[in-house]
């Protein structure tokens, strides 16, 4: 090979090179987004461990309840879940999982407590867009649906708290299926609770109560069914025990089959989308 023809190799390699590592620093490099087959959202915001290129980690000054570590294992519980549910149900499950680490943009915030440096922005952005975009996509095949959004906790080890604004997030569950669809023996918390799972708070003698020390972050409170979103909204804080590595398959095949079998009672079927089409 001529000289010429080595120099063009080497130059066309080089702009390869640059494309890929710009591509790495646009916001979808540090966003799993997938596209789903069920009424069903996953959503990871805290589990991320890349940092954002060119971005300062946040300071918080002036920001209450400014926390800025990882939600540890909470990406790859979400992802197992998704595995999980697919295997239950037939369908896979919409997914949004932030890879950038949390001290430089929490998706869990509005924007103004969010992020700090411009570049997060585009970070933040993209996240959001995602949800946005899969519960319109959600609403507009089946009419309805669920979102889980998933977060660690170390409170209580070997627990799951429950997160719904005090129920204000699964405002249209509620109306339609009263509050046995959220705290009954066949809600996900009570199908959870009857598999061993210690859930908090614990169900009151009557209605929802008060969910005091999580009730659900700028998530559910965004995307929740009280917005008009038709998609119910519920946050799920695990303890770290149900997040260890040698205990992630095990949390998420659980948790899959009490997501499948409140699908069954409570959501629409996989193919209600496609019948909901042809009878047009």
């Amino acid at each position: 090979m001529n000289h010429s023809k080595l120099n063009g190799l080497w130059m066309f390699i080089a702009l390869v090179a640059g494309v890929t590592s710009l591509r790495a620093a646009e916001p979808e490099a540090l966003v799993t987004i997938g596209k789903g087959t069920l009424p069903i959202i996953l959503s990871s915001p805290h589990g991320g461990r890349t940092a954002i290129p060119d971005t300062p980690p946040r300071k918080g000054e002036g920001i209450q309840k400014f926390v800025a570590v990882r939600d540890d294992n909470t990406a790859e519980l979400t992802e197992k879940l998704a595995d999980a549910i697919e295997k239950q149900l037939g369908g896979r499950p919409y997914v949004v999982i932030a890879r950038f680490e949390r001290k430089f943009a929490d998706p869990n915030r509005v924007a103004a407590d969010a992020y700090e440096h411009p570049n997060a922005k585009t970070h933040y952005d993209a996240y959001h867009k995602a949800i946005k975009d899969a519960a319109a996509e959600v609403k507009a095949k089946w009419g309805r649906g669920l979102l889980l959004d998933i977060h660690g906790q170390a409170v209580t080890p070997d627990g799951i708290y429950r997160g719904t604004r005090d129920g204000k997030a699964v405002a249209e569950l509620l109306k339609r299926e009263g509050e046995a669809a959220v705290v009954g023996p066949k809600s996900l918390f009570g199908l959870l609770g009857a598999a061993g799972y210690p859930i908090l708070p614990e169900k009151p003698p009557t209605g929802i109560g008060t969910e005091a020390r999580y009730n659900g972050g700028y998530i559910v409170d965004a995307y929740g069914s009280h917005q008009g979103t038709a998609i119910d909204a519920i946050q799920m804080e695990f303890g770290g025990k149900l997040r260890a590595k040698d205990r992630l398959d095990k949390t998420a095949a659980d948790v899959a089959k009490a997501v499948a079998e409140f699908s069954t009672k409570y959501l629409p079927r996989l193919g209600d989308a496609t019948e909901k089409k042809t009878s047009k």
